[in-house]
């Protein structure tokens, strides 16, 4: 099967298309980076530069872009790129289209949640067969969440109580293609990593590797975003999916350094 990957050169892109080659599919990357080979077409869903010929002869696609981390073009890239990828792949003849989504954001008063809602209300309409998985918070997230907080010097400013579950990407990756290389099936149950934390555990552990220096100190936010996170509206304790814990994945990505129990 050929399945085209937007956002195929991020974190969970590249495992997603790695899962699809590893398991004897063809996997073709959309990114707005340029490089050579039949393989990678360089576009952009904003601007719908290199959508058409993305699209052309694939079977379905994994929609894993976006533009989380700037606020600037959550809408741009998340809503209305999406509704063009979704027009170009009704008119190429693409079987099926699978969306990556977020856990528990309904209600949750977080800027990008808003914007990943209507691009899921898009995907709704049904322009082309469908299925949306919501996953958890990534690994990769919690790592850039800490790294941001702990930029002062001497100091690591983390909000303790907000909770998370973090999953692994090689885990949703395994899901997307499963779902991806079978037929449409609308709204599926929720993906959640294997573990439920307050921020402060994974800190603690994500610091004795990094940042062993830092001192921990707990950061008090007065948003409402800020004691939603901490009340678990993020979670999905009945769904402990993701077979990655953070120390394992920390363990992976880190091999020569050694993580110092607390």
């Amino acid at each position: 099967m050929d399945v085209l990957v937007t956002g195929g050169t991020g974190a969970l892109g590249r495992e997603v298309v790695k899962r699809l080659i590893d398991t004897g599919h063809k996997a073709r990357i959309l990114s707005r980076k340029r490089a050579a080979g039949d393989d990678w077409v360089q576009g952009d869903l904003v601007t719908g530069a290199g959508l058409e010929l993305a699209v052309k002869d694939v079977d379905a696609i994994v929609h894993a872009a976006s533009d989380a981390l700037d606020p600037r073009k959550y809408h741009a890239t998340d809503v209305l790129g999406t509704r063009r990828l979704l027009a170009m792949a009704r008119e190429a003849g693409v079987r099926h289209v699978v969306y990556i989504s977020i856990v528990g954001m309904d209600g949750v008063a977080y800027p990008y949640y808003k914007s990943k809602l209507a691009a899921e209300a898009v995907m709704r309409e049904n322009i082309v067969p469908w299925t949306m998985l919501r996953a958890t918070q990534f690994h990769t997230l919690m790592e850039i969440f800490l790294d941001a907080m702990s930029k002062l010097p001497g100091l690591a400013l983390v909000p303790f109580t907000w909770q998370f579950q973090p999953v692994d990407t090689t885990d949703v990756a395994r899901r997307l293609v499963d779902v991806a290389t079978a037929e449409p099936s609308g709204m599926l149950p929720d993906f959640g990593g294997p573990e439920v934390r307050e921020f402060k555990s994974l800190a603690i552990s994500w610091l004795a590797l990094r940042k062993p220096g830092k001192r921990l100190v707990n950061l008090q936010l007065p948003f409402k975003f800020s004691r939603q996170f901490a009340s678990g509206r993020l979670l999905c304790p009945e769904h402990r999916d993701g077979m990655v814990t953070f120390e394992q994945y920390l363990a992976r990505r880190y091999p020569a350094q050694k993580l110092k129990q607390p």
